[in-house]
């Protein structure tokens, strides 16, 4: 039998598309026949759809369920079109696997998961069984963009990847960036006002512990510290109760962002922070943070990086995986700044392509950002040798090629 044709989606959310779009490209390129549903002309893609020959010969390749969330152009909550046709599933979780736990008890048939941080990966075979395979499939980056150079049928309209085309250092108009939301405290806290007491102290007091331990992996914390409060409940309960500690991890998150980035700028370093409601951090030196106060497409936000000495990541909660981020930021051949994890132990070296610091430490985040501002040589190697290392490495054709193996 031929190999199996990739059904990828586009058009929900932007940053998954951009990532189905790159995998489309490569995944085309190593000789697969893609199929692309783009959810705002779901007229035209179900015509197109039905019109497929052979269905059961392809495989769904989709991010954090899009497409089996009962959506009504794809078959709804009891049957997707993807059950109804023998269609295989490869769903990527680009978030930790509490998020998902209706989804993954759902009971998709040939379903297989990929996540991009073995906590995930232990996550899932422990508390899901059923799910058909689980695979760890740590992220990449995003490839600067090399003029419009569409591939028909498949990219419409957004540039073709291509080779770096960014400028030096010393040449470049940003001291420092990070493209992330913020969200106040308030906006967090708000979620859980209507709760009882006694359920919103016990929150707090697992991000307390989170704040005060920053090595702490989210789902084991969780477990641990439901088990301790409820010792009589048996395990199974557990899954669907740390899906409503979803707090915790946007609290932790969000602190831990705002505390790394205020450390930067009341060091004197000058921040361009590109995502939502960053104008409301409190810090000592507010003239040092610009707030684009703009949405940003992730074509955006790679020219956003070509522009950067120093690209900031604050790793959400990925203690044995990586967020695209930081490959990205290596990818456009500026400095990139971020904690680390044991996976990115294993595969990237500090102060060769990249600059580490210690989340948590504010000293340590401070003083990493001053030493790559005194040491422009020191700099421009860690960026060229990022680059180089990102290019072998962790680009989106290194993660088709991942997807290829198993489907």
């Amino acid at each position: 039998m031929d190999r199996k044709r990739i059904i990828l989606i586009v058009g929900d959310t932007e940053t998954l598309g951009y990532f189905s779009r790159e995998l489309a490209a490569y995944l085309h390129e190593m000789g697969r026949e893609i199929f692309i549903w783009d959810v705002t002309h779901p007229a035209d893609s179900i015509s197109a759809f039905e019109a497929l020959e052979d269905k059961a010969n392809s495989v769904l390749v989709t991010f954090n369920f899009i497409g089996l969330t009962g959506e009504g152009q794809f078959g709804g909550e009891k049957s997707t079109i993807w059950e109804e046709n023998g269609i295989d599933i490869l769903n990527i979780m680009v978030d930790s696997p509490i998020y998902y736990y209706g989804l993954l008890k759902h009971g998709f048939r040939h379903l297989s998961v990929a996540c991009i941080d073995r906590n995930h990966t232990d996550y899932v075979r422990r508390w899901h069984p059923e799910t058909e395979n689980v695979y760890f499939m740590p992220l990449c980056g995003n490839e600067p963009i090399d003029g419009e150079n569409p591939i028909p049928g498949i990219y419409k309209g957004q540039g073709h990847i291509g080779k770096y085309s960014g400028s030096h250092l010393a040449d470049r108009d940003i001291e420092a960036v990070f493209i992330a939301n913020y969200i106040t405290p308030a906006g967090i806290t708000d979620a859980i006002e209507t709760a009882d007491r006694e359920y919103r102290d016990f929150l707090y007091d697992i991000c307390n512990q989170m704040i005060r331990e920053p090595a702490l992996v989210l789902e084991d914390t969780l477990y641990k510290c439901l088990k301790d409060a409820f010792p009589d409940e048996p395990d199974e309960a557990f899954p669907e109760a740390m899906h409503h500690c979803v707090f915790v991890d946007l609290y932790v998150r969000s602190y831990f962002r705002a505390q790394t980035v205020r450390a930067l700028v009341d060091a004197g370093i000058q921040v361009h922070c590109y995502g939502k409601d960053w104008d409301q951090l409190e810090c000592a030196h507010p003239e040092n943070l610009i707030h684009t106060g703009r949405m940003m497409t992730s074509a955006d936000c790679v020219r956003a990086l070509e522009r950067a000495v120093i690209s900031l990541n604050v790793m959400p909660h990925f203690k044995a995986g990586a967020h695209d981020r930081i490959f990205s930021s290596m990818l456009a051949g500026c400095v990139s700044l971020t904690d680390s994890s044991a996976y990115l132990d294993e595969v990237i070296t500090p102060w060769e392509d990249h600059a580490p610091f210690e989340l948590g430490n504010t000293e340590s985040i401070a003083e990493a950002a001053m030493r790559i501002r005194r040491d422009p040589d020191l700099a421009q190697h860690i960026a060229d040798t990022g680059r180089i290392k990102a290019q072998e490495n962790f680009t989106w054709r290194t993660f088709a090629k991942s997807v290829d193996s198993v489907t």
